[in-house]
């Protein structure tokens, strides 16, 4: 008798609702799915623990004064536009309303308080004092921390996805529950690199925290429907408002909510909408509060006139439209291959396109193929793919640049909600179409198990080497300046952070150090302008990395001229400009400048045609015509000219102006000035010297021994010290 053969189990493809929920034996308790996405999350970005703040943090944490204040700052974070505590560091003596309301820089402003105020709590209960060379505290913080609640917060938010689809998608007694399509899906969401700047970056945590907020309405709005209890909607609504608080684009699930209560439930579209009122009313009284503290428009009228901060300033509506397209290719692309990352896609990374460009025209094909799809699989079908595309599409809209200007071309954290969608898709295809063709369930199991491992082998590998750019500053944009080498932003900012760390003490006390780090500042910061001619942030530092380099006094004055013909009012130009004609001098006596006076002047005189009031450079001049080219006459002019400025004048222009005065035959208006200048500095022989001096050609004996008495006993008084 022969034995028959077993039958190959066959695996449907049904959809969501049409499965049946599997007890766990024992225990409802799902410990096992939490105890892999745990280990699995602190795998992939443990090495951010010994992270340093970088990019934005200064923002939100180390530079921003409300943060630095703990609690007694997040008043005043709920108070103000997100910025502005950030702002009141750079721009001291004005108000939080005069910032506010000057420093609008991207389309209505930030209103994102409850991440800001976490970090207050950082800094109010675990802030170090964190010291510069000099062991003067710059700020409080404690990165550590701040890393290690981000990795909890977004362990917390794929823990919360995975609940979420378990209820969409009840496991298939089928399949080992690591393969379950909530599980995949999970375990891609979780390793996917693209997701590296929302985490690894602390100021990401807003990115984190609405997403948290978001997923958390909608598990409570599904647990409404199931239990009709009034609780859960006070509960999906807070959930929703805390996720505005985090960042605006909360807002968008007021879409996908319904849309995914539409797709996998078989309530009406009456329940759904009534399930969708209380998200409504926190979205309302969440824009309400915003509306009040930033105003209803602020912001498009300056943004205007800034490329760095509208892109699109000079493309037409054409061209805005096609390069648009092109950054949306652009995501998709990084979510199915996420390499190379980066986060800098400022002008000019992305290059402005039209519509002949097959980079515009085929994303838009495209597109409109997912929405058509999207569209008809919501009529027709509710299936899963469409389902994915929408819950792609909708978070993407507000930073599409479709809508309203967000700022840059595009950024990877502008996907990390909508990679979920992403997650579905892919998840959705290993899961229901390698058991479709491959019947054997042993093999099916075995080819999804293989393919899961490669994918998330490969992703893994990508996300903790990414981890490593975010280590800080220096590593981060010297790092992506490699990939970003058509923006301009990023060549400023890795010019920028080479100039901070060639001036430390360390480095500064090592020439070779020193300088090489000088000159790759300055080969970053010529391609910044290169890219961006106009660009006052690069322009300010070639003039600080020329200086620091081999004290290039003329060089570095021409830099500064560019940011005040740009830039009148340019506070940090016209600054280091003040500083480095004061210690001409200084230079030119210890010869550590290969300029010369000659040269010099050419440099003054160029940066006085942008600022005619520039008082210290004609002071200069003037000195530099009298005392080391001994044209008395054009020393006397350029005096003249700086004593009409106005400017801080102190002992040392007096001093010079009444030499000026004195060589001209004009001895009263220099006694004036010499009195002046020992009023400011009593303890300068040289100028009671002179002052006796003037005081024996008007005749004036008495006062001039006094005088020239002084002048001894000064000297005397100094030699002795």
């Amino acid at each position: 008798m022969s034995k028959a053969k077993p039958q190959k189990q066959q695996i449907r493809d049904v959809k969501p609702q049409e499965k049946k929920a599997v007890k766990v034996p024992g225990s409802a308790f799902d410990w096992k799915p939490l105890l892999v996405l745990t280990i699995f999350a602190f795998i992939l970005y443990a090495n951010t623990l010994n992270n340093d703040y970088a990019l934005d943090d200064a923002i939100v944490v180390t530079n921003n004064q409300f943060t630095q204040k703990g609690t007694a700052g997040i008043s005043d974070i709920f108070k103000y536009d997100t910025f502005t505590g950030f702002w009141l560091t750079s721009y001291k003596g004005k108000t939080a309303e005069q910032i506010q309301e000057e420093k609008k820089l991207v389309a209505g402003g930030r209103y994102r308080p409850l991440s800001l105020a976490t970090f207050a709590l950082e800094v109010e209960f675990f802030g170090k004092n964190i010291k510069d060379a000099n062991g003067k505290v710059i700020y409080k913080g404690n990165p550590f921390v701040s890393h290690l609640i981000n990795i909890i917060l977004y362990l917390l938010t794929t823990v919360l996805l995975y609940m979420i689809l378990k209820k969409l998608f009840p496991p298939d007694n089928d399949r080992k529950w690591y393969l379950s399509f909530p599980m995949i899906v999970s375990l891609l969401f979780l390793a996917h690199p693209i997701h590296t700047e929302a985490v690894a970056n602390i100021k990401g945590r807003d990115e984190i925290m609405t997403l948290l907020g978001s997923l958390g309405a909608l598990w409570f709005t599904l647990r409404y429907l199931d239990t009709k209890k009034a609780y859960n909607l006070i509960l999906s609504s807070v959930s929703l408002f805390l996720g505005l608080l985090s960042k605006e684009n909360a807002i968008t699930f007021l879409a996908v909510i319904p849309v995914t209560v539409y797709y996998f439930t078989k309530h009406g579209l009456k329940k759904n909408l009534l399930a969708s009122i209380p998200l409504f009313m926190a979205a309302g009284i969440f824009l309400l509060i915003r509306g009040s503290i930033l105003g209803m428009g602020g912001g498009e009228k300056e943004i205007a006139t800034e490329i760095m901060n509208n892109p699109f300033i000079h493309a037409t509506g054409s061209e805005k439209l096609a390069t648009i397209f092109f950054t949306l290719w652009m995501y998709v692309k990084l979510l199915f291959f996420p390499h190379p990352l980066t986060y800098d896609y400022y002008p000019n990374q992305i290059a402005i396109i039209n519509w002949s460009n097959p980079g515009a025209f085929l994303p838009l094909l495209l597109y409109v193929a997912m929405g058509v799809y999207a569209a008809y699989g919501m009529i027709k079908k509710k299936d899963v793919f469409s389902y994915s595309i929408w819950f792609y599409l909708l978070p993407l809209s507000v930073v599409s640049n479709i809508f309203f200007p967000v700022g840059t071309f595009m950024n990877e954290r502008f996907v990390f909600i909508s990679s979920i969608g992403f997650c579905i898709l892919i998840g959705w295809l290993i899961y229901t179409y390698i058991p479709k063709f491959i019947k054997n369930v042993q093999s099916s199991t075995y080819l999804v198990t293989t393919i899961m491992v490669i994918i998330l082998g490969l992703y893994s590998v990508k996300t903790i080497s990414r981890n490593k750019a975010w280590e800080s500053d220096l590593v981060l944009f010297t790092t992506d300046v490699e990939v970003s080498v058509n923006s301009a932003k990023s060549n400023c900012s890795a010019g920028g952070k080479l100039i901070e760390e060639a001036q430390k003490p360390e480095n500064k006390n090592n020439k070779a150090v020193h300088d090489e780090m000088c000159l790759r500042a300055i080969g970053y910061l010529e391609r910044s302008v290169e890219i961006y001619p106009e660009y006052v942030d690069a322009l300010n530092l070639l003039g600080n990395a020329y200086y620091e380099y081999n004290f290039d006094v003329v060089k570095a004055l021409h830099y500064y001229s560019l940011v005040l013909k740009n830039k009148p009012y340019h506070n940090i130009a016209y600054g280091n400009a003040r500083i480095v004609l004061q210690n001409v001098f200084g230079l030119l006596n210890s010869k550590s400048t290969q300029n010369t006076p000659e040269e010099i002047i050419g440099a003054c005189y160029e940066i006085t045609e942008v600022q005619p009031e520039f008082g210290e450079a004609y002071h200069l001049m003037g000195t530099l015509y009298g005392k080391y080219l001994n044209k008395i006459d054009s020393a006397y002019v350029y005096l003249e000219k700086a004593n009409n400025c106005k400017f801080q004048k102190d002992a040392g222009f007096y001093r010079d102006l009444g030499v000026a005065y004195g060589m001209s035959g004009k001895f009263e208006d220099a006694l004036k000035n010499f009195l002046k200048a020992i009023e400011l500095d009593p303890d300068d022989s040289q100028t009671y010297y002179n002052a006796g001096v003037t005081y024996q050609q008007l005749g004036d004996i008495k006062s001039a021994n006094y005088y020239i008495l002084k002048s001894n006993e000064v000297k005397q008084k100094q030699s002795a010290q």
